[in-house]
């Protein structure tokens, strides 16, 4: 049976080549996830309309495994074991490929790739593991996945973001959008409060865009503390204030006063 199929990426035909391989059945006991498996996370949802399948058609597609001492690491098709495991299978329809470690992971990431299974966080440490692990570079990174080194580099820059922002855009409450408009601002803590106004007023990517692009993104953040200090010191001194938050500990208070006397009069309040 060949494994060719369209889409799939010239690294993943490449891999596995158009030769016939035997489909055999192994006991799904026998068979383990691959630990350094690029997707961290299964849809649940998807995942038990795939077991729903299963439980009726059985397992259509075999999953390319390769020997690993006693038992079989899972190649490509984690999600169609998972499932297989949840519906009950004793045995499973598999492929088995003896390939090295940088081969097998051409074919985890081209798979995921093709078929849209990473979110952007998972994707940027995938390729940040390969890069390291194997020691390439961006461009030959994106050679063997037939993408662009640019495509590459765009989700690499985005491990830059606070853990805090990485962890919304995997959840899917950030957008590769909206994490990539974010990476245009330099401060930390802005980006966070910017994170949090987006998911907040549920911001699309354009008004995002059209926010930073303003650079009036301290004055557009509301911080109810921050609201709450400057009427405060609004109504002591008679004049407006605005404070600018820089980070939780640093920032900048901006004092008007239209005539020297005013000035001399919150002078006067400040070292009374």
């Amino acid at each position: 049976m060949s494994l060719k199929k369209k889409g799939l990426g010239r690294g993943l035909e490449a891999l596995i080549g158009e030769e016939e391989n035997l489909i055999e059945k192994i006991p799904i006991e026998k068979i383990v996830p691959n630990p350094q498996q690029p997707r961290e996370t299964l849809n649940p949802e998807t995942l038990q309309e795939l077991v729903e399948s299963i439980k009726q058609l059985g397992l259509l597609q075999p999953i390319l495994v390769r020997p690993k001492g006693d038992y079989y690491e899972i190649i490509a098709g984690e999600r169609r074991y998972h499932a297989a495991k949840t519906a009950g299978l004793k045995e499973i329809p598999v492929i088995v490929k003896d390939i090295d470690d940088q081969s097998a992971w051409d074919i985890a990431l081209t798979e995921n790739l093709q078929r849209e299974d990473l979110n952007p966080i998972e994707k940027a440490k995938a390729f940040q593991y390969y890069i390291e692990t194997f020691k390439v570079t961006q461009e030959e990174l994106a050679q063997r996945l037939s993408i662009s080194r640019s495509e590459i580099s765009n989700f690499l820059r985005l491990l830059q973001l606070p853990p805090e922002i990485q962890e919304e855009v995997r959840r899917g409450n950030l957008t590769y959008g909206h994490a990539r408009t974010l990476l245009s601002v330099e401060d930390p803590y802005i980006q966070k409060l910017l994170a949090q106004k987006i998911i907040k007023e549920k911001l699309s990517v354009r008004e995002t865009e059209e926010l930073v692009k303003r650079r009036k993104i301290k004055d557009e953040i509301d911080i109810p503390e921050i609201r709450s200090l400057e009427e405060k010191m609004e109504k002591y001194l008679g004049t407006k204030v605005k404070i600018q938050p820089k980070s939780p500990t640093k920032g900048r208070i901006t004092i008007e006063y239209k005539s020297l006397e005013q000035l001399e009069d919150i002078i006067k309040k400040f070292l009374d």
